[in-house]
């Protein structure tokens, strides 16, 4: 059980600021001037010009990778299971590699991600339906699989329209839930401290928590959706405020000339100061009107 609750923790501490990283780093591609149309990245470097770090999120997630698939043969009860699990880690630590030594088309690296993330659903969806309907690992499997399933259908998105932002977002939010709910699961699953009243770990079971009772399992199931939700709406709420900031911090914002314009080239923005207002209109003919009958 130790080792279930040090996977969740580890999950976490990668999961999480890695998606806080792509989700900063694609909203400051997509808001920073430039005459290129944007486009959705499956790695986005530090903003190091010429330096060995820029590299360096990209060497955290495969030493992060590799640490998963060394655990994963140990926290499951059944070969398929592990195999289940341990598979998609795997195209990702590949995914890893290739970016690092050889870059492949995004939409190939976007797709290739997007079937990783299925297989992790099914994974986690296989799981959660091996536990009977008493154990909280399967409230907690079933809503690990819909974040994968959404961090796949986004994957899929960028690979068939990588200039579509809101998949890049959408992308990397469910990638920083999945780290908040793999912290939550963990703490509730496996440690006695949070594990809901009414429900226990079983000493001749490894890696279960069990409600005895109905009541203590409904009302287990409520607080794992309100947790879920909780989790979501503060993703939402660091998603909204990541993007004003940045685009506070880019002069992204109304009355700035130098936004970039998504759809086809920059275009000039004209002028609102009273300074330019003068002066256009000093640049401007003005013909004079005739005089109408009424006036005369």
């Amino acid at each position: 059980m130790a080792l279930l609750l040090l996977y969740h923790l580890l999950s976490f501490l990668y999961l999480f600021p890695y998606g806080l990283y792509h989700l900063i780093s694609s909203i400051r591609s997509y808001l920073i001037p430039s005459p290129s149309p944007y486009k959705a990245l499956p790695f986005h470097p530090l903003p190091f010009p010429s330096s060995p770090f820029r590299s360096l999120p990209l060497h955290f997630s495969l030493v992060c990778l590799l640490l998963s698939c060394l655990l994963s043969p140990f926290l499951f009860p059944s070969f398929l299971l592990s195999l289940q699990f341990t598979f998609p880690l795997l195209l990702f630590t590949l995914l890893s590699i290739f970016l690092l030594l050889s870059p492949p088309p995004s939409d190939l690296v976007f797709l290739l991600a997007s079937l990783s993330f299925y297989l992790l659903s099914l994974a986690s969806s296989n799981s959660s339906s091996s536990f009977p309907t008493t154990d909280l690992q399967s409230k907690s499997l079933s809503l690990s699989s819909l974040i994968s399933l959404v961090s796949a259908l986004s994957s899929l998105t960028l690979a068939i329209s990588p200039r579509l932002f809101l998949a890049e977002l959408t992308l990397a939010s469910s990638i920083s839930l999945h780290g908040l709910w793999s912290l939550q699961s963990g703490l509730s699953l496996y440690s006695d401290s949070f594990i809901p009243n009414g429900c226990h770990t079983l000493l001749e079971k490894s890696g279960v928590t069990r409600c005895d009772l109905d009541q203590s399992r409904a009302r287990a199931v409520e607080i794992f959706d309100l947790a879920f939700v909780f989790h979501a709406t503060v993703v939402a709420v660091i998603a909204v405020a990541a993007y004003g900031v940045v685009a506070r911090v880019q002069g992204v914002s109304a009355g700035n000339g130098n936004a970039r314009r998504h759809n086809s080239g920059a275009y000039e923005v004209l002028p609102t100061s009273s300074a330019a207002v003068d002066d256009l209109e000093h640049h401007v003919p003005m013909k004079a009107l005739p005089k109408t009958t009424a006036q005369e």
